[in-house]
Order: C-alpha cells, then structure tokens, then sequence
C-alpha cells in the first residue's frame, strides 16, 4: 500500500483528489469554428443574391380580355396566360389594368391579362 499523500500516475496523466483520474478536454478550436460560420454564412448570402436575381421573363405588353372561370385567382391567370413572364409582376399588372384593390374575382367577369403567345385559344 502506499500512503494517500502519494499521487498515482496513470498512462502520463495525474491523478486527482482521492487517486481519481480527471477527464481528459479536448482543446476547442475556435478559429475552425469561426471559418465554418462564415464560410456558412456567406453560402447562405451567395444563395439568396442568386435567387433575388432570377426573376421571370418582362410582362407581354400585349393584353386580351379573359372571362374569369370558377376558382380562379390573379396567380392562376398570370401563369396560363404569362407562364414565362414574372408572376408578382404579372399580377401588379392586372390590377392595374382592371384597377383592382384586391384579389377577389368573381366567376363570369371580364378581365384586361397580358398574354403572351398566340391569343387564339382564350
């Protein structure tokens, strides 16, 4: 027996109060964290400038008039009649045209859409 004033030495590691061994840290690498987090981040920032940058193709100038068809919303007739064209842009347009506050269309009522393409199948 030794006496309990010695301290064991375990494997190259001391010893704690009582001959316990202390749990061994590993060392925190801030740094590679912080190159991680930014590196993250400016992926993140790169993904959003892509996608505010693509956009759909400029609003037909050319308008027809359109009966509105149970179900319909202003998105729904942007997309059929403009599939290519920007679609928020497209539904800015149509309320102007029509002088809409709001996006309520009742079935039957005509409506001034920029189309694009041959206007034959409206």
């Amino acid at each position: 027996m030794r006496p309990p004033t010695r301290e064991r030495v375990v494997a190259g590691r001391r010893g704690g109060p009582a001959g316990c061994p202390q749990p061994r840290r590993a060392p925190v690498r801030w740094p590679w964290l912080i190159a991680v987090a930014a590196v993250a981040c400016l992926f993140v920032s790169a993904l959003g400038i892509f996608a505010g940058g693509v956009t759909g193709g400029p609003v037909p100038e050319r308008t027809a008039s359109v009966s509105v068809r149970s179900g319909d919303t202003l998105n729904a007739l942007a997309a059929r009649y403009a599939p290519n064209a920007d679609q928020a842009a497209m539904v800015t347009r149509i309320k102007q045209l029509n002088d809409l506050d709001d996006a309520a269309l009742t079935p039957g009522f005509p409506l001034t859409v920029p189309i694009a393409g041959d206007p034959g199948g409206l």
